[in-house]
C-alpha cells in the first residue's frame, strides 16, 4: 500500500473511533454500530477497508464475527497506526466512544467473562500465554537421557535440563557448539553435554536416548529422511520422537533464515519414522504474522518397555 493510500484510509474519522474501540477491546458489527450510531452497512465497509489494509482481522463467532486489531502490521503500517493513535489518543470524541461501550456494557450487567465465553481460547488475558503455559506443564514433562538434535545456541536448555536425567545438544555448525557450550557454563543446569555432528550421522550407539528432540531444526537438516532414521535407531525401547517443524510452504521468507526445505508434510514425517510405533501429527493455527506460517508437531515411540527414568 502506498503511503498516500495509507493515509486517507487513516484521516477518516469512523475508521479512527473504529480503531480506537477494537484497540480498547475486541467487538462484533452489531457492537460497534451500537457504540458509534450508525447502520451496518456503512460500518461494514469501513471494516472491510481496514481489514484489506491489514490493520485488523477477525473471527467467527456464533452467527457473528468479531473483529481485532492485528499485532502484526508491517514496517509502514504499523508507524502509521502508532502515529495516529499517539496524535487522536486525547480527542474528546474518542473518549467519549470508550466511554459508551463502557456504559453499555454496564447496563447490560456484561463483565469480561461473560463477553469472552465460548471464545476464551482466542482472548488475551494476563498471564494467560502460550509461554506461561508451555514453563507450567513442561513441569510434568520427564525427558530422560535426552538428545537435542539441532539445538543451536542451547536456547532451550534452562527448560529441557531440569526436566532430563542428562541432555545431549547435538548441533553441526562450530560456532553454534561455541556458543553452546559457553551458554552451559554460564548457567550451570545439569548434566549437559553439547556434540557437534551432523544429525543425518551420530556417534551415538543404538537405543541410548529416551527422548530425541527436533525443535524446529529439521528443516536446516540436508537429508532430514536420515536423522529421523538416526533419531529411530538411538531411541531406547518405551522412547519418544518430538520432531516442531514447519507445514509445507512456499514462503520466500524462509530463505532469509538459512532453511534447506520448505517445510514438511506429515506424510513424510510418518514415512521416514516407520520403524516407530504410535505415529501422530497435527497441525497449530497460523502465525499471526505475515506471511503466517504453520508449525506442524509430530510425535512417535519406540516399542518396546520403557526404562525407568530417574531424574537429577
Amino acid at each position: 500500500m502506498l503511503i498516500s493510500d495509507l493515509l486517507r484510509l487513516l484521516a477518516d474519522e469512523t475508521r479512527l473511533r473504529v480503531l480506537h474501540l477494537l484497540e480498547h477491546e475486541p467487538l462484533t458489527v452489531a457492537e460497534l454500530q451500537e457504540v458509534l450510531e450508525l447502520g451496518q452497512s456503512s460500518i461494514s465497509g469501513h471494516l472491510a477497508k481496514l481489514k484489506g489494509a491489514g490493520l485488523i482481522h477477525d473471527l467467527p463467532e456464533g452467527s457473528a464475527r468479531r473483529y481485532r486489531l492485528r499485532e502484526d502490521h508491517d514496517g509502514m503500517l504499523r508507524t502509521a497506526w502508532q502515529s495516529m493513535r499517539d496524535l487522536s489518543l486525547d480527542e474528546p470524541r474518542f473518549a467519549a466512544d470508550r466511554k459508551r461501550l463502557e456504559d453499555i456494557q454496564a447496563t447490560r450487567g456484561s463483565s469480561w467473562v461473560d463477553r469472552v465465553a465460548g471464545s476464551l481460547h482466542r482472548e488475551y488475558a494476563p498471564g494467560r500465554t502460550w509461554e506461561s503455559l508451555c514453563h507450567g506443564l513442561l513441569h510434568f514433562a520427564s525427558f530422560g537421557r535426552c538428545v537435542d538434535i539441532g539445538a543451536g545456541d542451547g536456547a532451550m536448555v534452562e527448560l529441557i535440563a531440569p526436566r532430563a536425567t542428562t541432555l545431549l545438544c547435538v548441533d553441526p555448525s562450530p560456532a553454534m557448539v561455541a556458543a553452546g557450550r559457553s551458554r552451559v557454563q554460564a548457567l550451570h543446569p545439569g548434566a549437559v553435554e553439547y556434540l557437534q555432528a551432523p544429525g543425518e550421522k551420530l556417534p551415538l550407539a543404538d537405543h541410548c536416548a529416551d527422548s530425541v528432540l527436533f525443535l524446529q531444526s529439521l528443516q536446516y537438516i540436508a537429508d532430514p529422511a536420515a536423522a529421523l532414521a538416526e533419531a529411530a535407531r538411538i531411541l531406547a525401547p518405551g522412547g519418544r520422537l518430538l520432531v516442531l517443524t514447519l507445514v509445507s510452504h512456499g514462503f520466500p521468507e524462509a530463505d532469509a533464515f538459512g532453511h534447506r526445505h520448505h517445510g514438511f508434510a506429515a506424510a513424510d514425517l510418518k514415512r521416514w519414522s516407520r520403524t516407530l510405533d504410535q505415529p501422530h501429527a497435527y497441525t497449530l493455527p497460523p502465525e499471526g504474522r505475515s506471511p503466517r506460517f504453520q508449525t506442524l508437531i509430530f510425535t512417535a515411540t519406540r516399542a518396546g518397555r520403557a526404562a525407568a527414568r530417574g531424574r537429577p
